[in-house]
């Protein structure tokens, strides 16, 4: 039997087929396979996963100055005390602190493990402290550190004990919360927000300033009010007024690595509109030829930084928009009259202005420091200029020219346009 050319090139590319074919099929089973494999290694568990239970948890680290060594401070969570698992008991609290001793970060971080049953973790760490003495010498060898440590993550935020210790912050018993990390982390998050004379800056934020050529780092100081050793006592959250309490207060002024001195509340509250972080805040004025005060509160702050150059030297300029309301009016005005909310416009400007301009003014001439990021913006508009006078900066910064403009609009005022008293004498 004859089988035709034609027929048996067709048998020839079936069967070609059908082998390829039955390769794709076991390439394809074998990388199904694999494929399987590899998701199920990664679904049974992480090869470096560590139980709670194993673990100490530390929520807050303070650093200080102990001679020429230093002195760390780690607040842990005593996760029995704030389950309430501890056997009922009130007395026991909701945090313990570590302490320990030594020339380097590491090296004390890990001898401290001689005081713990468990592996102190810093992955869920909220705040870091630095005391002010610690700080005046220099704070980079503990930013090393931590920007090494793959355990630390980068969004806890970073604050100076002003005046004081940061062991006698962590010691500190809080009121409203359980543990004091988180209520300072929430204070610091609320007062930047609520109040503007705060900066809430995270690690990376700070370690970011730190390496700049053209910023320089800030940080917000907290305080200590009372005993440190009443503080340390719980009856100190069980009384109606706690008679040991912390709070923040002043932006601290660092040059590299080292805190230089501190903004008074006004100062701080006007480098803070220079920078845009101004959400909302309380203005408050004092009445035309009157005694009495007015409130307008800041709802809305839109900041603009421009550089221009002038007979071969940088001038900045600052633009500050801000939209208000009027939450507190003892002036004898009728707000109902356009001209009685352009007065008050302008006061509100002024008030703003001046503390900018006290701010600038103790920045340049008391630090010479540029926490306000003038070299940044000299550097991306005038490349050229910078790359002659970034050596000497901080003496160029010191002399440099800064117009502010500030344009306020009061769009509101809140349920009436009288005042109290002249309703009461209607």
């Amino acid at each position: 039997m004859r089988v035709s050319k034609t027929r048996f090139v067709r048998v020839i590319r079936l069967q070609r087929t059908q082998t390829l074919k039955g390769e794709f099929n076991t390439k394809r089973s074998l990388y199904v396979t694999f494929v399987t494999l590899v998701c199920m290694v990664l679904i049974t568990g992480c090869w470096n996963r560590r139980e709670l239970n194993d673990l100490a948890v530390t929520v807050a680290i303070g650093v200080d100055k102990n001679g020429k060594q230093i002195m760390i401070s780690n607040q842990i969570l005593n996760a029995g005390a704030i389950s309430g698992k501890e056997g009922g008991s009130s007395s026991v609290a909701p945090v313990t602190l570590f302490q320990e001793k030594g020339d380097g970060f590491q090296e004390v971080a890990r001898r401290m493990t001689t005081r713990s049953t468990r592996k102190i973790y810093v992955g869920q760490m909220q705040i870091l402290i630095f005391g002010e003495k610690f700080a005046r010498e220099g704070v980079g060898r503990v930013l090393d550190h931590i920007s090494r440590d793959h355990e630390y993550r980068k969004d806890f935020y970073v604050i100076i004990a002003r005046g004081a210790e940061a062991q006698d912050i962590l010691k500190v018993f809080t009121p409203l919360e359980k543990t004091p990390a988180t209520k300072m982390n929430a204070s610091l998050e609320v007062s930047s927000k609520a109040w503007g004379a705060t900066a809430a800056v995270k690690i990376d934020d700070f370690t970011s300033n730190i390496i700049s050529k053209g910023k320089e780092a800030v940080l917000t100081g907290i305080t200590l009010n009372g005993d440190p050793q009443v503080g340390n006592d719980k009856g100190n959250v069980e009384k109606i007024f706690s008679p040991a309490r912390i709070k923040y207060f002043g932006i601290a002024v660092f040059k590299k690595d080292k805190l230089l001195g501190w903004l008074n509340e006004e100062e701080s509250m006007g480098f803070n509109y220079t920078q845009g972080e101004v959400k909302s805040t309380a203005v408050l004025l004092t009445c035309p030829n009157e005694e009495n005060h007015m409130t307008v509160e800041l709802m809305r702050t839109k900041n603009k930084t421009q550089v221009v150059m002038k007979n071969g030297k940088p001038i900045i300029s600052l633009k500050i928009k801000a939209e208000g309301a009027v939450t507190d009016a003892q002036c004898p005005m009728d707000l109902t009259k356009p001209s009685s909310i352009l007065q008050m416009e302008q006061l509100t400007q002024n008030k703003i202005k001046a503390s900018i301009l006290a701010a600038i003014k103790t920045v340049q001439t008391q630090y010479k420091s540029d926490i306000f990021g003038f070299g940044e913006e000299v550097e991306r508009n005038f490349p050229e200029y910078w790359e002659k006078a970034k050596d000497n900066w901080d003496e160029r910064m010191s002399s440099l020219q800064v117009d502010v403009q500030i344009e306020v609009k009061i769009k509101q005022m809140f349920k009436t346009s009288k005042s109290f008293y002249e309703r009461m004498g209607e």
